[in-house]
């Protein structure tokens, strides 16, 4: 069981991690809803993490409150307790002495880090038999039920934290082109400027549409005679991925060529559609004797 556990706790922190990639100190501290919990400073000028017991509805947090919230959970002085091993190392976060809430982006990733790392070592020290025991001695909770719901703490906050990232990061424009940044958000009036593209450019747009799942947006550029793009990611990949038989259709009448394969797996929109579990277009694919 601690074998399962560890692999477990190793692959939230991996995802926890890798989403955490270019954080900037305007999106940790971003406010997005007035009243947010965050890090702040009181008017003498000490960092404290807001906080209170017992608070109905939960306020919104900012990235910063969550990334401080994280750090406690995996760095605090309860686990070597509860789990009955040697503390490896001083604690990190708030059971620290002297410790403030980190006010950048930077700082709070490197505590981040090392009170993992701490979780990671006591981790290391747990085995099955130890797992069983009790947490406390009148106590009916299991070892392995806490190691259970940190596992949860660490997952249901970093997937807040992904939200919050997300959120960010679709407020602001994904792409520094115009005419792409309309394809991505599935905006219609892109159709008014299709008659006076370039060709070309109008192909690579329906691609990034249909990239984004812009299904019904494709099928108006189709009809407006922007003709699919033949290399690179196509329409036709995602279509075929995403289950869209009907578009797909459309888009083969209107010149997709079903033997271009993607830069990202050299594969065919038919080995897109089998890989995804799209049995309809398979079928429908290997009909049409499509290359794999």
């Amino acid at each position: 069981m601690i074998e399962e556990l560890r692999r477990l706790s190793d692959t939230v922190w991996e995802r926890t991690w890798r989403r955490l990639d270019g954080l900037t100190d305007e999106e940790y501290l971003w406010e997005p809803a007035a009243g947010c919990w965050s890090i702040r400073a009181r008017p003498d000028g000490a960092i404290f993490g807001e906080w209170a017991p017992i608070v109905y509805p939960d306020p919104f947090t900012t990235i910063a409150w969550r990334l401080w919230h994280l750090i406690d959970m995996y760095g605090e002085n309860r686990a070597p307790r509860l789990l009955d091993v040697p503390p490896q190392g001083d604690p990190v976060g708030p059971d620290a002495l002297g410790s403030t809430p980190p006010v950048t982006a930077a700082a709070a990733l490197d505590q981040l880090h090392r009170a993992h790392a701490r979780w990671d070592a006591h981790l290391a020290l747990v085995d099955d038999e130890r797992l069983a025991m009790s947490t406390e001695p009148t106590s009916g909770d299991t070892r392995a039920g806490y190691v259970l719901h940190m596992l949860d703490e660490f997952i249901h906050h970093g997937a807040e934290i992904s939200l919050l990232r997300d959120l960010y990061r679709w407020q602001r424009p994904i792409s520094a082109d115009v005419l792409t940044e309309r394809a991505i958000r599935g905006d219609r009036s892109l159709l008014v400027d299709v008659d006076s593209l370039d060709p070309e450019v109008a192909s690579a747009l329906l691609s990034t549409a249909a990239s984004f799942g812009r299904w019904g947006l494709v099928e108006e550029m189709i009809d407006r005679g922007v003709r699919p793009a033949n290399t690179g990611r196509t329409a036709a990949h995602t279509a075929a991925g995403a289950g869209e038989l009907n578009l797909l259709r459309k888009l083969v009448e209107h010149g997709a060529d079903l033997s271009t394969r993607d830069p990202d797996f050299g594969a065919t929109p038919l080995t897109w559609a089998r890989f995804i579990d799209r049995p309809r277009v398979v079928a429908w694919l290997e009909e049409r004797d499509a290359p794999e």
